[in-house]
């Protein structure tokens, strides 16, 4: 298993890790940077399963799309990928990421460009694609997962993440927005359009095949690190969200697909 990350659960800021996202990551509250931590923790674990059971097993190139402040794709160059290619709509990350994670040492790129899922022209470049929180927000998903499947080598390894309508976190969300009398934001709005099930039919006729799902974050909500014992409650949350009985509950679902070798191809 590799080194370079240590899981958390508590979000320690004494944590080496939960200092460089703290600082790159413009958390507005603590909840955000908690729900964002477990995020990364399965991000890793399933990436070390998948390169520990062979299903990854070219590391030329990897592209992160919506890459944010660029931390993810600090980790897939720790993973071993040579070429890293971060993109994302907004100019502020973008430039938060070169300065934080940009790197052309030989054998150990990562670049980052301000860019559009929408409009990604490139064909069958990269061995993994990682798209994590985007499609929601994209006005065309169908055109983003036309793109993915385009840029994904033969046998190359796409992992999804999109938020789970369908889980605990969001229902109380839904319920405390209509108590409340509060309209609900098109963040929200986007967030509330994707239960696990339609997530996993946009892939339907792709081309790819689905090699696993798995989900985080079970129960945690706003008030749950204010509570005694949050790491150990936090710990329990999600290792039980990434049970196959618990994974389509969970806030956030993860979609790792494969895209089939040239040979193998109808």
């Amino acid at each position: 298993m590799s080194k370079f990350y240590a899981k958390s659960f508590d979000c320690d800021p004494a944590d080496p890790v939960q200092q460089i996202l703290n600082t790159t990551y413009l958390y507005k509250d603590q909840q955000t940077k908690c729900m964002h931590r477990i995020r990364l923790n399965l991000f890793y674990d399933t990436m070390n399963e998948l390169i520990a059971k062979g299903v990854i097993n070219k590391f030329n190139s990897a592209i992160d799309i919506g890459s944010n402040a660029g931390y993810y794709s600090k980790l897939l160059s720790d993973f071993g990928f040579k070429k890293v290619y971060g993109i994302d709509i907004d100019d502020h990350l973008v430039k938060i990421a070169q300065k934080y994670f940009a790197c052309q040492e030989k054998g150990r790129e990562i670049f980052f460009e301000v860019k559009n899922a929408e409009l990604l022209e490139n064909t069958s470049e990269f061995d993994f694609v990682l798209c994590t929180e985007v499609i929601e927000h994209t006005g065309n998903s169908s055109k983003v997962i036309e793109n993915i499947v385009k840029i994904l080598k033969p046998g190359g390894v796409a992992l999804i993440t999109l938020p789970n309508a369908f889980s605990l976190p969001y229902l109380l969300t839904f319920l405390s927005y209509k108590l409340q009398g509060r309209k609900i934001n098109k963040e929200l709005s986007d967030h509330l359009s994707y239960p696990f099930y339609r997530s996993k039919k946009l892939f339907n006729d792709s081309g790819l095949k689905v090699y696993k799902t798995t989900g985080t974050n079970l129960f945690y909500w706003y008030f749950m690190h204010k509570l005694p014992f949050f790491r150990i409650r936090n710990k329990i949350n999600y290792y039980l969200a990434k049970t196959n009985l618990l994974k389509n509950f969970a806030q956030f679902y993860f979609i790792v697909l494969v895209k089939p070798e040239a040979n193998t191809l109808k």
